[in-house]
């Protein structure tokens, strides 16, 4: 394609300049079409990133960049930070991170307010419980085994 350009730079040269004015404006053209299809996308981001930074509350569960899952306990605005428990109920684990650590927001604390929130049913949830139940007996049955 390169050769292509320079052949046509070549002739219109010599034939009077003609053709090398639209190379220019085609070549400009795609370059102003490339830096709007990656400037528009990016802004959008941006927006999305904004509105989820200006809508998180205490009590929603989050997954930071560096993929910790935890549930905000305090908000801070003056200094853009965020306390967050990764801990269990039981035993909280919190840690201070900056704002900009959250990456994605898991579920929120007031499902009403969330309108894609897929409700979920009493099987489901026994069948989670149960499912942990067991996970937690195997794990109990280990323990025991390694301490004889």
């Amino acid at each position: 394609m390169l050769k292509n350009i320079l052949a046509a730079t070549e002739s219109g040269a010599a034939e009077g300049g003609g053709n090398s004015w639209i190379l220019i404006l085609v070549v400009g053209a795609m370059f102003i079409v490339m830096m709007v299809m990656t400037i528009i996308p990016q802004k959008k981001r941006q927006k999305q990133m904004q509105e989820m930074m200006n809508n998180l509350t205490v009590g929603t569960k989050v997954m930071t960049i560096g993929r910790m899952i935890g549930t905000i306990q305090s908000i801070d605005n003056e200094r853009n930070q965020i306390m967050l428990n990764v801990g269990t109920i039981d035993s909280p684990t919190i840690i201070t991170i900056d704002k900009a650590a959250i990456g994605y927001v898991m579920d929120k604390n007031n499902t009403a307010a969330s309108s894609d929130a897929m409700p979920v049913s009493d099987d489901s949830a026994s069948v989670e419980v149960s499912e942990a139940s067991s996970v937690l007996e195997e794990t109990e049955k280990k323990e025991d085994d390694l301490k004889i």
